[in-house]
């Protein structure tokens, strides 16, 4: 499943896992097991302010996993 380019740097710079779920209008984003956002299957345009929107969520659920592990030890 191809993701905007934008979406898949942000995705990769977390260094968790992640992994994108087709829906039928959506594909649903998750890092590290919980969900991170959700981008429309067709209309996406990567400069939009809901991209820089789902940016964000990545950044935040990566840095929420992080911060749990951290927690633990």
């Amino acid at each position: 499943m191809r993701l905007p380019k934008v979406i898949r740097k942000e995705l990769e710079a977390t260094g968790k896992p992640w992994e994108v779920e087709k829906g039928t209008n959506h594909r649903k984003i998750k890092v590290g097991g919980k969900l991170a956002g959700i981008i429309p299957l067709k209309g996406f345009n990567a400069g939009s302010r809901a991209a820089k929107n789902i940016i964000a969520q990545i950044r935040r659920a990566g840095n929420e996993t992080q911060d749990r592990t951290q927690r633990i030890k």
